[in-house]
């Protein structure tokens, strides 16, 4: 094996372990049984549904919950025709973003509901090996060391989902793996990747429309990567004749003006900080120092991304100016900040590490000739 492909696998099995060991912890406590991972609310309707399938199903009492639930739910009823979309308010907001929910259906045979919890942690372990391995190919295709493939593993929020039944490994799977292929000209495999990012959360959709918008301004020429959010849409329009609603029309409290959500999760957790009991004031005074210093790395790579150096740029800037409009309940709590912008911060090492520009690419097969900005002067 090369060194050339060493190191893309070996980022591929340091993040496969970091995820690993979060599992290997949590399962310790819970006989080994992976359907504690869904950390399914016993509230639930459709935990109902899930004890109909397997009787042993692990659910969790004052504990809460989490949204594996949901992605346990879609894996079981996967187009919203059978009973489990019944059993959830805003059915039509969580099956807008079904990918991870169809995958662990096609991994579990079908959604046999026996085999759905595995085929749940089988694709967020495959997602973040997958994702270590892209992380390490972008990082080269963008002038950086291949090494940079690490930011995975050590990217808290990734690890979390890993261990909680949740789709950001798989975004961010997707997501580099899309970037990669676009940094190397394969415009056809970008497109589809893109497309496929779509369904993992509704919001993505701005990044190949960000991409798009580069591209246009760049070359002047048809902006093809916007073509990437046409099947979602398709869903959209599917799930209103059938549901009754577009998914983004569903749900409350989902994005806020911008920077709002942070300034209040800021006093909020200042104001937890404070309270008497010892374990919620610990959680205030980590969210305070959390929220101050992961907003201010995002808004110090965001303007730096303003450079627009590589096809990072405006993906970057793209989830950014979405998070900054996030709700103070997605930043306010340690477990809910490092989740929510698991993905923003996937990217914000590759913003600041960039040495390739549209004008001066690092070689010649990191951009195509076709995507280069021209340099014809106006009237020449």
């Amino acid at each position: 094996m090369s060194r050339r492909s060493a190191i893309p696998l070996a980022c591929a099995l340091v993040a496969l372990a970091s995820g690993g060991a979060g599992v290997v912890a949590s399962l310790h406590w819970q006989a080994w049984d992976t359907s504690a991972l869904v950390r399914m609310h016993d509230k639930l309707p459709v935990a109902k549904l899930a004890l109909q399938g397997d009787p042993n199903f692990r659910l969790r009492g004052e504990s809460g919950f989490y949204d594996g639930a949901y992605f346990y739910a879609i894996a079981r009823d996967p187009l919203a025709t059978g009973e489990a979309h019944q059993l959830l308010d805003e059915a039509p907001y969580y099956w807008g973003h079904p990918a991870y929910g169809w995958l662990a259906w096609l991994a579990s045979g079908g959604g046999r509901p026996g085999a759905v919890p595995d085929a749940l942690l089988a694709v967020g372990l495959l997602s973040i090996f997958v994702a270590g391995a892209a992380a390490s190919l972008l990082a080269r295709a963008i002038g950086w060391s291949a090494w940079g493939g690490l930011v995975v593993a050590l990217n808290p929020g990734l690890v979390f989902a890993v261990n909680s039944d949740t789709s950001e490994p798989l975004g961010a799977a997707l997501l580099l793996l899309a970037l990669t292929a676009y940094a190397r000209g394969r415009r056809g495999w970008a497109i589809g990747l893109f497309a496929a990012l779509c369904f993992v959360k509704e919001p993505l959709v701005l990044v190949p429309l960000a991409i798009a918008a580069w591209e246009l301004w760049r070359t002047r020429r048809p902006p093809f990567v916007a073509a990437a959010v046409v099947p979602a849409v398709l869903w959209w329009v599917y799930l209103r004749i059938h549901l009754g609603a577009f998914p983004f029309g569903q749900g409350s409290e989902r994005l806020t003006a911008p920077l709002a959500g942070w300034r209040r999760a800021l006093l909020d957790a200042a104001s937890q900080s404070w309270n008497p009991g010892v374990d919620t004031a610990q959680m205030g005074e980590a969210a305070v120092a959390l929220i101050i210093v992961v907003g201010l790395a995002i808004l110090v790579a965001g303007i730096y991304a303003l450079r627009l150096r590589s096809v990072v740029a405006p993906a970057f800037l793209a989830i950014a100016v979405l998070y900054a409009c996030i709700t103070p309940n997605g930043v306010q709590y340690p477990k809910d900040l490092i989740r929510e912008l698991a993905l923003v911060l996937t990217l914000l090492p590759f913003v600041l590490a960039a040495r390739t520009s549209p004008a001066e690419p690092a070689s010649a097969h990191k951009y195509p000739r076709a995507l280069l900005p021209s340099r014809r002067r106006p009237g020449s």
